[in-house]
């Protein structure tokens, strides 16, 4: 147990102002909490989704990054050519990778959703994910998705453009 510090012990530190030991030590508890915190939410894995024109990919990764497994729409046996644009496709990639993720055992995911395509094919794809995900377990089980993050680059009106050419004109 450690020991309380005197007003001697402060005055010594040069700490005589800074208030007492104990409003430190709640200071250090709520930084230990925090830590702690911190330390469960690193342990979630992540879920990329990239929509684009012709293809889609599917990736679970951990919070560091090391990929545990994927898919793309072009990896399916029954989809190749032109129907891997299909909205079909991309549940069906969505779908197998979900099932390979409840195989490896993951209890909780944050889904990163990046394309810029309409927002109904992201909801189909997420929604193809978490189904299956569950498989057949039912409909009464907790979704696995912890938040969903779209992280689409949208343009904030881009680079500047370059000066206009200006040519003169030479009377004859």
């Amino acid at each position: 147990m450690p020991q309380e510090k005197t007003g001697t012990d402060t005055y010594r530190l040069g700490l005589s102002d800074a208030g007492s030991f104990k409003s430190m030590n709640f200071v250090q508890s709520i930084s230990e909490e925090d830590e702690q915190l911190e330390q469960r939410t690193n342990k979630r894995d992540l879920v990329h989704v990239l929509l684009i024109q012709n293809n889609t990919f599917v990736t679970v990764t951990d919070a560091r990054g090391n990929k545990k497994t994927g898919a793309s729409a072009g990896c399916l046996e029954e989809r190749k050519g032109r129907s891997r644009l299909s909205r079909y496709a991309a549940e069906a990639t969505a779908e197998h990778v979900g099932r390979s993720a409840r195989k490896m055992g993951l209890q909780s995911v944050v889904m990163k959703v990046k394309g810029s395509t309409y927002f109904r094919k992201k909801r189909k794809v997420i929604l193809s994910w978490r189904e299956g995900f569950r498989g057949s377990g039912g409909v009464g089980d907790p979704s696995p998705i912890l938040y969903i993050n779209d992280v689409t680059q949208l343009p904030h009106n881009g680079c500047r453009l370059p000066k206009k050419r200006r040519v003169q004109i030479v009377p004859f």
